[in-house]
């Protein structure tokens, strides 16, 4: 039954869906599929596992082992990133039922096999035998014992969920009511986009706000009104919110308590590369510096800008000009149609990216890569022509990720999908997006849109890192004494009402302490590119971030491209000192990246 599904699956797999109604048709088989899937730890009851004391010399038995489990999940695996795939369309109300019933179960499922007692036994001999494993089933070990330690109970999962699904609402509710107690923050009437008719204009005529945000901060010239209505849309979703906020961090707290942590953010944090709170804070203020304008006053500031100038380009010249540039680290690509596209690196195939049209650059995976199982596929949706930086910019980002997906090297799913630690898990992805972009995309100028946004939304995101470091963390705990310092820090004025910094970014309950990740992984993968883009060897650096076939520890990998020393201290300093020319000049003397 297993098997036979599975192959349905594969076989499925091999039908391409390019717009929102083609991709809804197939979609009650794949969910029967899901619905009828069993156990996949059924499928290996009978495998008989390795003693946890026994004493081997080899691990041919626990490869043995490996593979019998990656057998038995794999088909859950590709129906999984099926249903991501299909999510990302607008479906009805009942496919969305649907979906979610599979995704209930698909967990189930996977909850099931990771707590099994066969699981279990065979962690158990990994962790035995680990000094005589591979470094590949070494890293496998890592990753079964992260997983099976972040389970959460059936009864937890589903209020966690729903707890984020009511913060979601919440942030999308646009309703914001103000009653103006100053004549002057209302607008001229020949300035509003929109009448005031609510019943309540009628009580305070000229005196309620019920206009687009951003139209408002647009139109609006008085800084101290552009605050009093930027901060009150901010606080909109707290009364709606903050209940089911609570509720998380009760989730986690509990969570981390059973792990013997005293808060959440020490449990997630000591999984990474930056690991403690005190480091997190480290990077986060050595990146702090003032934005070019306050939020409230971002509108006018960008209305103010002008673009930086851009030729336009079509979506299929641009990708020929990425190909070219990615031809140099060694990969090949075989043009089978217009639509469909083979890659190569070197005598290796990877899989197929399937090139489709739509309204807003995309990509999605539809089959992840196993090395000796399957080949990868990714969907690429493009827009017909791009006309500006931002647009460029997000066409060779998705296609970076498209390339990253197809280079793992790993016989098993998990290591071809999850990395050592989340804050390391895109530095090869976005060290390739800097690479591709070279000769392609030209510097933005300085003052320009572009700059101004990109300055403001680094700011933005450092300062909401702050926010969530803190909220998870126990009170006599907390990396920031006072948040309210910390927003004038980086965009010099005062937002008072620190009780509201918590609700107005989803990012707070998904990503939650680990959201500095982002800032953390750009600003490495940049000193990475600087430090090695002079090297001749450019494929060693690839192979080394994004192959990584030895399975290195990402640590020895790190200092093989950028030389000693690598621990978490030295690389903010680095990073913050930036890559100087001494450093250049030496580089010739490294053993990976320059060795001619």
């Amino acid at each position: 039954m297993l098997k036979s599904i599975f192959l349905i699956a594969l076989s499925f797999s091999l039908t391409l869906s390019t717009a929102a109604n083609a991709a809804v048709s197939p979609l009650p088989l794949l969910v029967e599929q899901c619905l009828q899937l069993r156990a996949p730890i059924e499928n290996i009851q009978g495998h008989k596992l390795i003693a946890a004391d026994e004493n081997i010399d080899n691990n041919t038995q626990l490869i043995n082992d490996a593979f019998a489990l990656e057998t038995s999940l794999l088909s859950l695996f590709n129906i999984k990133d099926r249903l991501n795939y299909y999510k990302s369309f607008s479906l009805p109300h009942f496919y969305q039922e649907s979906v979610l019933q599979c995704q209930l179960h698909l967990a189930d499922l996977m909850s099931d096999t990771l707590n099994s007692p066969w699981v279990t036994r065979f962690i158990d001999s990994l962790k035995q035998q680990q000094a005589k494993l591979e470094p590949e089933l070494i890293q496998l070990t890592a990753r079964l014992v992260t997983l099976k330690a972040e389970q959460l109970n059936l009864t937890d999962k589903s209020k966690l969920h729903t707890a984020q699904a009511t913060v979601k609402q919440g942030l999308r509710t646009q309703e914001l009511t103000l009653q103006f107690t100053e004549a002057d923050c209302q607008l001229p009437i020949e300035t509003r986009q929109q009448p005031v008719n609510s019943d309540n204009a009628k009580t305070h005529p000229n005196k309620t706000f019920n206009q687009s945000i951003a139209t408002y901060l647009i139109r609006q010239k008085d800084p101290g009104c552009q605050k009093l209505v930027w901060q009150a849309y901010q606080g909109r979703a707290k009364k709606k919110n903050e209940h089911a906020l609570n509720r998380i961090y009760q989730l986690r707290h509990n969570q981390a308590r059973l792990a013997q942590f005293q808060d959440h953010t020490h449990l997630v944090l000591n999984k990474q590369y930056l690991s403690t709170p005190e480091l997190v804070k480290t990077f986060l203020d050595s990146q702090t510096s003032l934005a070019p304008t306050p939020p409230w006053q971002l509108g006018n500031k960008l209305a103010q800008s002008k673009r930086s100038v851009t030729d336009i380009l079509s979506s299929a010249s641009l990708l020929s000009h990425i190909q070219g540039r990615a031809e140099t680290l060694g990969f090949r690509f075989e043009i089978i149609t217009d639509d469909i596209h083979r890659v190569w690196y070197r005598e290796r195939l990877l899989g197929d990216i399937f090139v489709s049209s739509a309204t807003r650059t995309k990509t999605h995976t539809l089959r992840v890569p196993v090395l000796g199982r399957q080949y990868g596929q990714i969907q690429f949706l493009v827009k017909a022509n791009y006309k500006n930086i931002s647009d460029k910019t997000r066409f060779i980002s998705e296609y970076a990720s498209a390339l990253s997906s197809l280079s793992s090297s790993s016989h098993y799913y998990l290591l071809n999908t999850l990395s050592e630690t989340q804050d390391t898990s895109a530095i090869g992805q976005l060290w390739l997006n800097m690479y591709l972009s070279e000769g392609i995309i030209s510097p933005v100028e300085i003052n320009s849109r572009e700059s101004t946004m990109s300055l403001f939304s680094k700011q933005l995101k450092i300062f909401r890192s702050k926010v969530a470091l803190n909220f998870y963390s126990a009170t006599n705990k907390q990396a920031y004494v006072s948040l309210e310092d910390e927003f004038t820090h980086s965009f010099s004025l005062l937002w008072d009402k620190s009780e509201d910094y918590p609700y107005n970014f989803y990012a707070i309950v998904t990503s939650g302490p680990l959201y500095y990740q982002q800032m953390w992984q750009e600003s490495l993968a940049e000193y990475i590119y600087l430090a090695t883009k002079h090297c001749k060897n450019q494929h060693d650096v690839y192979k080394s971030l994004l192959v990584n076939e030895g399975f290195k520890p990402f640590e020895l990998r790190l200092s093989a491209l950028i030389g000693d020393p690598v621990d978490p201290l030295s690389l903010i300093k680095r990073i913050k000192d930036g890559f100087s020319f001494s450093e250049i000049v030496y580089q010739d003397q490294y053993d990976l990246t320059c060795t001619i």
